[in-house]
């Protein structure tokens, strides 16, 4: 069985008789620098002084909205604070209860997932392999048109293929979409790595878009559960509704904020990645597996040059390696030929092009 999520490596150990400790795990697109000292300091202080355990959280997550407006320059407002990017989605497809949503697939799970509880009818959008997945909006347009649907839902940088629309583009199309009487939700989970591309500074607050953030990836924090949306003044208290009464608990909305706070983390962690992700990339190349041009923290692999059967050789690397990557079994384009893997330590990157490199040889 592979988990609809990457990092559950307690099934992952249970499912192959391993000790989890001993895993590399690729599956999840986290950090490798773990979470900035200012985290680490909030948990120090609750230790030292537990008083803040004994006192309800503020509903409103003041703090940590105020700290969300100042990262992104709105109005605190139109911050909306969920317990994680997963809730944030959930809220905002229930706030704007569309009857048909255009999704572009192969598609992060949670989306098809949030949509059926919401009794949403979702109206897939094929992505072609061919154009590695990217978003053509055009021909998204025209499905939406076909489909008569009155919502969209985007990811940007894309998962699981990590393509970027740029910023001019997206806003292009989520006006296009806002004139055609469909709203979005561009879900911005990887933005931080590149933020220039973000639609938040670019759009119309009459345009009926919700933008989903999440805190945990990016600052290596997916313990704690925290993320947040950005909608209009109108919009913003609609989507808030849908929540429960304490979005996020005391501890993770210090923590959260002081990770938000820190910048030279963020631009430490973005010239890292960046360095990181187009060493792997050539490593890969030169054994024989083409990583698909990525924004963020993860790389979607195409494997058939190595292997016939991706599912299998994600299975291979967990028994002979210890190495998880990310397998798609339920997604027809992608199941046979491509993995994702996310960006991690430069060790830790040669170990698993090392590890591709003798799954080759055993397949030759």
């Amino acid at each position: 069985m592979i988990a609809e999520h990457g990092g559950d490596l307690l099934a992952i150990a249970r499912e192959f008789a391993c000790d989890p400790a001993a895993l590399r795990d690729f599956s999840a697109n986290i950090n490798p620098l773990g979470p900035p000292p200012g985290v680490v300091d909030v948990l120090r202080e609750v230790l030292a002084d537990p008083t803040p355990l004994t006192r309800y959280p503020d509903p409103q997550a003041g703090v940590f909205a105020a700290a969300a407006a100042r990262h992104v320059g709105v109005d605190a407002v139109r911050i909306v604070v969920a317990n994680g990017g997963a809730a944030a989605l959930d809220a905002a497809v229930r706030a704007l209860g569309a009857v048909r949503c255009v999704v572009p697939v192969p598609a992060f799970s949670e989306d098809a997932r949030a949509l059926r509880a919401a009794r949403t009818e979702i109206v897939p959008f094929a992505l072609r392999a061919e154009s590695d997945f990217a978003l053509e909006p055009a021909l998204l347009l025209a499905a939406v048109r076909d489909a008569r649907a009155d919502l969209c839902l985007l990811t940007n940088p894309h998962n699981p293929s990590g393509a970027l629309l740029p910023r001019d583009a997206m806003t292009a199309l989520v006006a296009d979409l806002a004139g055609l009487g469909c709203a979005a939700i561009v879900d911005e989970a990887f933005i931080d790595y590149v933020p220039a591309a973000s639609i938040v500074s670019d759009a119309d607050p009459a345009w009926p878009l919700v933008v989903l953030r999440s805190v945990t990836k990016f600052y290596a924090m997916p313990g704690m559960r925290i993320g947040y949306a950005i909608a209009s003044p109108a919009l913003a208290p609609r989507v808030r509704s849908m929540l429960p009464s304490w979005p996020t608990g005391v501890i993770e909305e210090r923590a959260a904020a002081a990770a938000l706070a820190d910048v030279a983390y963020a631009d430490r962690t973005r010239q890292e990645n960046a360095h990181a992700r187009h060493a792997l990339t050539a490593a890969l190349d030169a054994v024989g597996v083409r990583a698909l041009r990525a924004a963020a923290n993860s790389l979607l692999l195409d494997v058939s040059r190595l292997v016939p059967d991706a599912i299998a050789l994600r299975a291979r690397l967990i028994q002979h390696h210890g190495v998880v990557v990310r397998a798609f079994p339920n997604e027809p384009t992608l199941r046979e030929r491509f993995v994702r893997v996310a960006v991690r330590s430069p060790e830790d990157n040669a170990y698993l092009v090392a590890a591709l490199a003798r799954a080759k040889e055993k397949n030759s």
